[in-house]
């Protein structure tokens, strides 16, 4: 009878498989990548010599000081890189702080220039954010404008178009022709029904209404407040009587009589819708005219003297008398009069007159 080969038990795989495994532990516990073809030195009993350790451990030493060595030089190196160096004036800083902000250290320097950045980075921030939003509102706003006029628009159209009719009470008369009860009853009923909805879009149309004069008032009064804010300072500074309330009325009325006779009605003065639109740009334009024309009417007033004659001619050495000087300029005063007539040349024989000198 032919035998069988028979295989391994599992017993003898199972040995065979774990001294496999082992083995292989062992030599990658003992495999050393950076060894060198240089058999360690052992004793007796298979230990590695004395003098073999000890150099181990010199060597480690060596290379730990190495290693500290070439630390504290990156360190050192890293420390004079982070050195900062003075940075300019900040925008937001004067001119004449610039001596200060040299003296600061540039630690604070860079602290101060880093602390502005990220401000007017939140402040660009929240400017945009605005303008976004307002951009936002604008669009939205305009759009319900056009709405609102479409709308309005629309019901001007209907109001003038639609108009409900009554019925006529014969409906309700049985020996009229035209005898309907039914019919009178919900003609009449629609009737209400129309009337009402016209009422009820006319109130909307008139709220439109009311809604677009607001919003032109309050235009009118916006632009009213940028004219005053700009103009008015330049009109106090050349009639400071308009700054002062026990003088105020006087100037006023002296204006108004002024404009008054130029031809500009009165009751562009005493009505408080149109006074109120006054400016004071309007002002101080009434305010400079008057002034020219009393200049001119001063000018006229003014009758020039007669010549007189030439001074006789100065020695070299003497002195002109100071009444020869003065007669020297009040003839020129009055010939620049005669041949320009221009309000410089009446306001310099005012200056002379004022002196004394006429």
């Amino acid at each position: 009878m032919t035998e069988t080969a028979q295989g391994e038990s599992p017993a003898e795989s199972e040995v065979v498989t774990e001294d496999a495994i082992a083995a292989a532990a062992n030599a990658f516990k003992t495999f050393n990548p950076d060894a060198t073809e240089t058999e360690r030195l052992r004793d007796d009993r298979g230990r590695f010599a004395r003098e073999e350790i000890e150099a181990e451990a010199e060597a480690g030493q060596t290379a730990e000081t190495e290693a500290e060595s070439h630390a504290e030089e990156e360190t050192d190196e890293a420390a004079e890189e982070a050195q900062l160096e003075a940075v300019d004036l900040p925008t937001s800083w004067p001119a004449e702080l610039a001596e200060t902000w040299q003296s600061l250290p540039p630690e604070t320097q860079d602290f101060i220039v880093k602390r502005e950045g990220e401000r007017e980075a939140a402040v660009n921030a929240k400017f945009q954010e605005a303008a976004n939003l307002r951009k936002a509102n604008e669009a939205v706003i305009n759009e319900a404008n056009t709405n609102r006029q479409k709308f309005a628009q629309a019901a001007d159209m209907v109001l003038s178009a639609v108009t409900p009719q009554r019925p006529p009470t014969s409906m309700l008369d049985p020996h009229s022709a035209d005898y309907n009860p039914d019919g009178y009853h919900l003609a009449h009923a629609q009737y209400q029904q129309t009337a009402e909805w016209l009422d009820n879009l006319k109130q909307q149309r008139d709220y439109i209404t009311a809604q677009q004069q607001q919003e032109i008032s309050q235009a009118e009064a916006q632009y009213v407040s940028q004219v005053e804010e700009k103009y008015r300072p330049a009109l106090l500074k050349d009639v400071p009587e308009l700054s002062d309330p026990a003088k105020q009325p006087q100037k006023l009325h002296e204006l108004i009589t002024y404009a008054v006779s130029q031809g500009i009605g009165e009751h562009v003065f005493t009505d408080p819708e149109i006074a109120g639109r006054i400016t004071s740009p309007e002002l101080h334009m009434a305010w400079k005219a008057m002034q020219y024309d009393k200049m001119k009417a001063a000018q006229g007033k003014v009758t020039p003297k007669a010549a007189k004659p030439a001074a006789p001619p100065v020695k070299p050495g003497v002195a002109t008398s100071r009444s020869a000087v003065e007669a020297t300029q009040r003839k020129k005063a009055f010939e620049r009069l005669d041949r320009e007539g221009s309000v410089e040349a009446a306001a310099a024989i005012f200056k002379l007159q004022s002196q004394g000198k006429l």
